[in-house]
């Protein structure tokens, strides 16, 4: 019998009660392989932990069942979520689907935004999901209002506090800073807004402007957010730019406040060239986040087939090479990206899924041990939330339960069973479950 059955398993919890025998990842706690501990929760946090429950409040025995903290997703773009339920399709090419999103924008309505968005944060929810960053394309830089999907998702923000916490960031070219005075203008709005800088190198990038967004990320106390080598060409990888310039930042702090996205070309790289580049990186203090769903939909799509009228299977993975990256020390999280739009088909916002596909694309070994800090401490922390300590006494019980003993378990079935607390207890019943798909018929009137 499951330890979450309603024999065992109270729709209320008590304001105090022992979760026993809890596996804890060991990327999350230091305890020898094998062994359990006892998470005491007193009012909505983690009061203690002990290797066995003593008594003195209820007890729940999770007979091994893994417990994490609550998810933070690194990477994702709500505004453009679902599109494909707006009546776009799949583009299999990322300047394709750069080109047909930016044709839609002026579709986009208030009401369709909230509905899309509203489903997507409902979604990550259920799924455990307690912090959020996503990125919003900013086409013009002098707007100082900026465009109405940051608005939509301003107010959200406010709305949502208290269950998942928003963080928003910009998304334009870099060649957009060439305009100093529009450049400056969109930073200190970020800055009033609590925003982030976020920008798009793409290969053959005029990367002559980063310093320009290190000089304004220090003027206004921004975060810095790259998507940079979204694509296999070797002989192109400008995160080796925003390594050095990191490096150089970093005793004034913006080092370890830069994060960038993708990364891909990384993996296919000659050796040498490879390691040399992740050394500066970890030299950088930068994060890294590796997006296992889009990239690997998206890369390798432009290689034609040999024979006419045929698709052809790709050769090669759009994953940056966590491996060697996680060798060196380098802060790594996996996020969602996209999520049923022309960027990639699929998807769910559930990182526990990210993750087990991670685990297959990358042969990530005892995933769920080894590698759960990706998707939980690391993205907090570069964030700058208190999830980053974990489980520890004294943080907030925001906690994702799976009755999965092993990874084997846990990912194999990602779904099944899960639970979600929120300080300390289930999310009420209409809150549980991800929303039905057809609440997004008719999004677009």
């Amino acid at each position: 019998m499951s330890p979450f059955h309603p024999a065992r398993w109270p729709e209320r919890l008590p304001e105090r009660y022992w979760l026993a025998r809890a596996r804890v990842p060991a990327a999350l706690r230091a305890l020898p392989a094998g062994e359990t501990v006892a998470l005491l929760v007193d009012g909505g946090r983690i009061a203690a932990i002990e290797p066995g429950a003593p008594g003195g409040a209820a007890t729940f025995d999770l007979d091994g069942a893994t417990v994490l903290p609550a998810f933070v997703d690194l990477h994702t773009h709500l505004d453009k979520g679902d599109l494909l339920a707006a009546g776009l399709r799949p583009e299999r090419d990322l300047f394709a689907a750069v080109a047909r999103v930016r044709e839609d924008y002026a579709r986009w309505t208030e009401a369709e935004l909230r509905t899309r968005i509203g489903f997507a944060l409902r979604t990550a929810l259920a799924h455990g999901t307690c912090a959020i960053n996503t990125y919003v394309d900013w086409p013009d830089p002098a707007a100082s209002e900026g465009p109405l999907a940051w608005r939509v998702l301003n107010a959200l923000k406010r709305e949502w506090a208290g269950r998942i916490e928003l963080h928003i960031t910009s998304l334009l070219s870099i060649d957009r800073l060439a305009d100093e005075a529009a450049a400056t203008t969109m930073a200190r709005s970020l800055a009033l807004q609590r925003g982030a800088l976020g920008l798009f190198v793409y290969p053959g990038a005029p990367v002559q402007w980063l310093p320009r967004a290190y000089e304004l990320a220090e003027r206004f106390d921004l975060r810095l957010d790259f998507h940079v080598d979204e694509h296999l060409e070797p002989p192109v990888a400008n995160i080796g730019h925003i390594a050095r310039l990191a490096r150089l930042a970093r005793e004034r702090g913006y080092g370890t406040r830069t994060v960038c996205g993708h990364a891909c070309v990384l993996g296919v790289l000659d050796e040498g060239e490879r390691d040399r580049l992740l050394d500066e990186i970890a030299a950088s203090g930068l994060t890294l986040t590796c997006l296992p769903y889009t990239n690997l939909y998206l890369q390798d799509h432009g290689h034609a087939s040999r024979h006419p009228g045929q698709r052809r299977t790709p050769r090669r993975r759009g994953l940056l090479p966590v491996h060697e990256a996680r060798a060196r020390g380098i802060p790594l999280a996996f996020g969602s990206d996209n999520h049923r739009d022309p960027f990639f088909p699929g998807g769910d916002l559930d990182l526990l899924q990210a993750l087990a596909l991670a685990a297959q694309a990358a042969q990530l070994d005892d995933a769920v041990s080894d590698w759960a800090d990706t998707v939980t401490t690391t993205p907090a922390r570069f964030l700058g939330l208190p999830q980053a300590d974990g489980l520890r006494a004294g943080s907030v019980a925001d906690l994702v339960l799976h009755p999965g003993r092993t990874s084997a378990e846990v990912l194999g079935r990602p779904q099944g069973g899960r639970q979600v607390l929120r300080a300390g207890q289930r999310l009420a019943a209409e809150l549980a479950a991800p929303p039905d798909f057809r609440e997004l018929d008719g999004c677009r009137a």
